[in-house]
């Protein structure tokens, strides 16, 4: 495997690294990157996948992350499935080194053609790739929680008395989600939200002792980004519009984080546009963009 450095589509990340966290935003990049890597040869990675999904011609071993070298470039990337759908799969490029994208789709397209993937996805910075058939997949919002906002002091956070009412209010807000991003954005499920509650991550929104609203954080990393990682944040369609979302945010970094220099983060669907506007009125700074590339038979043939 060649050394970090050897992979160019990492420098923009590296970059990002030093603005989040300094001296060692290196080590948090090349220690996600080793564990990336160890998944070429992780059956319990690839049995996650072939434990759920039977697909014709597939073994469990094709679900394994591959390193794939060519004359164009090398790259190591592995197969993944959009909002869980078998029947939306796309391939994740962890890193390349690719100078031209067509050439990179033609060597995805090919490589796990056992799968027909239908798209690449590539992180990068904000705003970097457009393009036809190139899209916004999420995006990735950060913030060091002593940079955020001063919450409204109408806004609480309190523990719900019963996970139950919790689960309600997220089924409740997913049925009203538009069809475009239902599919591609899961809520919750109740096994979860009972126990974050039963581990104390689990708050209701609350407005003049109402709850409004379900707010759920838990320690994560959302690829080398470690923080405290917000799961579940809906806010009932009766009180949208009011910052709600914005402010409970600004209420858990003032009042429940243990670390004022701990990161908030997040990720958001490329089409939930009432969220990226939450997180950014919280104050968390949009940080990457996972894109979509489709691997379209004119990318294919080249």
């Amino acid at each position: 495997m060649r050394p970090i450095e050897d992979w160019p589509s990492l420098s923009p990340e590296y970059d990002l690294a030093d603005e989040l966290f300094g001296a060692t935003g290196r080590r948090h990049v090349s220690a996600w990157l080793a564990e990336e890597l160890a998944r070429t040869c992780d059956e319990a990675f690839a049995r996650s996948f072939s434990d759920h999904i039977d697909l014709p011609g597939v073994s469990s071993s094709d679900y394994l992350q591959r390193v794939i070298r060519t004359e164009r470039g090398d790259l190591l990337g592995g197969i993944r499935f959009r909002g869980r759908n078998i029947d939306r799969p796309f391939v994740e490029i962890i890193a390349h080194t690719f100078d031209d994208v067509d050439d990179l789709a033609r060597c995805v397209a090919a490589e796990w053609s056992e799968f027909a993937p239908k798209a690449l996805r590539l992180r990068t910075r904000p705003g970097v790739l457009a393009g036809p058939g190139i899209v916004v997949d999420q995006t990735v919002h950060a913030a060091r929680c002593r940079d955020l906002g001063e919450p409204d002091h109408r806004i609480g956070l309190t523990p719900f008395a019963r996970a139950e009412d919790a689960v309600d209010l997220v089924q409740t807000r997913y049925r009203t989600l538009i069809p475009s991003l239902a599919q591609n954005v899961t809520a919750a499920d109740a096994e979860d939200l009972h126990a974050w509650h039963a581990a104390g991550q689990l708050h209701a929104i609350t407005v003049a002792d109402m709850a409004v609203g379900v707010f759920a954080v838990r320690p994560g990393r959302i690829y080398w980004i470690p923080g405290a990682e917000i799961h579940e944040e809906v806010v009932d369609t009766a009180h949208a519009g009011n910052h709600y979302a914005s402010h409970a945010q600004r209420r858990w970094a003032a009042d429940i984080s243990a670390d004022v220099d701990e990161y908030l983060i997040g990720t958001i669907d490329g089409l939930n546009i009432a969220s990226r506007r939450t997180a950014e009125y919280a104050g968390r700074k949009r940080v990457l963009d996972l894109a979509f590339i489709a691997l379209t038979p004119i990318r294919k043939s080249g």
